[in-house]
């Protein structure tokens, strides 16, 4: 009772200190609330775009220069704070040449090991499998490969996301090897 009363005269001569408790009592629900984002199970979607890089000196006969762009839609289900699953639906670019361009699309199955950072920011590994289907002057061949990936992610609130990538397919077509880097930034909901 006497540390109430000694409560109400101390916040009669200082009139901040109400206030002031106010502000320290949302911050501290507003970063629960972040980390409890962080922890958020459960299904969510999203989407990339990004530049690709293709490493090959020639596929299927067409050598050149990277082009187009690399799109990536993706839905993952979270399942364990540092652990989720993400099936995703992409497109590679392109490799331009004077005789032609090759391209490269595809289907990806991947695990994702989740590193949260701070409140706000995750760090992300991930490996897979890809299935991808390689264009080149009328011709096309299909190969599954190993893939994989780092990234970040940024919540913005308690359902969006950003998100940074890289990722590195392994394209075996037309009886030659090589890999394409994506480099790719997106956005990502969660449910």
């Amino acid at each position: 009772m006497q540390a109430l009363s000694h409560y109400r005269s101390r916040a009669r001569r200082s009139p901040l200190l109400p206030g002031l408790l106010c502000v320290v009592a949302v911050t501290t629900a507003a970063a629960s609330a972040a980390a409890q984002t962080q922890d958020r199970l459960g299904p969510y979607v999203g989407a990339t775009v990004g530049k690709p890089d293709w490493k090959a000196d020639s596929i299927g006969g067409i050598s050149g220069d990277t082009s187009g762009t690399a799109f990536k839609l993706y839905g993952g289900y979270r399942l364990h704070r540092n652990f989720a699953a993400e099936l995703s639906g992409v497109r590679l670019g392109r490799l331009s040449g004077p005789l032609g361009e090759a391209k490269a699309n595809g289907y990806a199955l991947d695990a994702v090991g989740l590193l949260p950072l701070s409140d706000t920011w995750t760090a992300f590994a991930r490996a897979g499998a890809a299935r991808i289907k390689t264009s080149a002057g009328g011709a096309s061949d299909r190969n599954t490969a190993p893939k994989f990936g780092l990234g970040a992610q940024y919540q913005i609130n308690n359902n969006t996301a950003l998100r940074g990538e890289w990722e590195r397919y392994r394209l075996d077509a037309f009886g030659s090897k090589s890999n394409v880097d994506t480099f790719s930034l997106g956005a990502q909901v969660s449910f």
